[in-house]
């Protein structure tokens, strides 16, 4: 009993350092407050930039030649990922409209257009004997439009939504400081050290999650300062939960049916699966946090945040739970 329990808190380490830093958010908000100690109105900005930069040294700039064929899969992971997920979501949502706040809404778009996960969306493709070089480069892509894809979609919304003013030069170069520079300045460095980093994938991958961290404590704690996290009531959290639940159930089964209809082998369908499916974590909230820093006090962080936080463990423990079946398929 030991040694299982050991596996699964390991498996789910940084669920439950999520956990923790929404915890400590609640107790206590005021030093990752806006004028804190802890300074969030600029630690989140190079936090962000910070996990590009990494992005940017470790990704590698070769493809993969024999994963990228054939092109289908790839088309069909991101027409998934940026078309026919955001059109599910708002179709599942719809019901539960009236009782999400418009900041709730806004969340679940943010989470409709996010990149696929690439750690466990290449994992669980090759626990269930899937194409892992179709994986690999079906994540990057996916990754790499994001950060054209996600501001531009985020930002026509805001631009509609709102009575403000919004100065696109402006926004569009702090968003360029914040993904695109970074993100190119890491490459660069690759390019200029001409040598494999592999070893840096590692220590990347812990600088990144200890930026995430910090950056959902902070917009936890502003939530709690500002007072809007405490009002939200008991049958709206409810309704974000069923409206995550529901629409990961939902968007899991019809890319599941769809992915048959491309007529590939079961690794093919393995790989467009996972990477269709899921959502990045990872990815997503440096890209939702920088879009939200270059529009500051129109949205409340921890509110939008939330529909993201709630998705990601529940896409991880799903995929856990039918990774065995599919496993036994091939």
């Amino acid at each position: 009993m030991g040694t299982i329990m050991t596996r699964i808190l390991k498996q789910h380490v940084f669920t439950l350092w999520l956990c923790v830093a929404v915890g400590l958010a609640i107790c206590f908000p005021v030093p990752a407050s806006k004028g804190g100690c802890l300074r969030p109105e600029w630690t989140t900005q190079w936090g962000v930039a910070l996990i590009f930069f990494l992005q940017g040294v470790v990704l590698p700039t070769r493809s993969l030649t024999a994963g990228c064929r054939p092109r289908r899969i790839h088309l069909f992971v991101l027409s998934w990922n940026y078309l026919w997920f955001p059109l599910v979501t708002g179709l599942v949502l719809y019901p539960l409209s009236a009782l999400l706040t418009p900041d709730l809404r806004l969340g679940f778009g943010l989470l409709a257009i996010l990149p696929t996960t690439i750690a466990s969306a290449i994992v669980w493709t090759a626990i269930t004997a899937g194409d892992t070089a179709i994986a690999i480069v079906a994540t990057i892509a996916s990754n790499l439009l994001a950060v054209l894809i996600v501001p531009i979609i985020a930002v026509a919304y805001f631009a509609s939504q709102t009575v403000l003013e919004i100065e696109w030069s402006v926004l569009w170069v702090s968003l360029t400081r914040l993904l695109i520079l970074p993100l190119l300045l890491g490459q660069v460095l690759r390019y200029l050290l001409n040598r494999p980093l592999d070893h840096l994938s590692v220590p990347a991958k812990m600088v990144n999650h200890a930026m995430i961290l910090f950056i959902v404590h902070a917009a936890f704690a502003q939530g709690v300062s500002s007072g809007f996290l405490t009002q939200l009531s008991p049958s709206v959290l409810s309704a974000v939960l069923l409206g995550v639940v529901v629409l990961l159930l939902v968007t899991s089964t019809l890319v599941w049916i769809s992915a048959a209809w491309l007529r590939i082998d079961h690794s093919q369908r393995m790989a467009a699966f996972f990477c269709a499916s899921q959502k990045s974590l990872a990815s997503g909230l440096p890209l939702a946090s920088s879009i939200l820093l270059v529009v500051p006090g129109m949205v409340d962080w921890a509110v939008v945040l939330i529909p993201l936080l709630c998705f990601h463990p529940l896409q991880l423990l799903f995929a856990g739970v039918v990774s065995q079946r599919l496993s036994s398929e091939g």
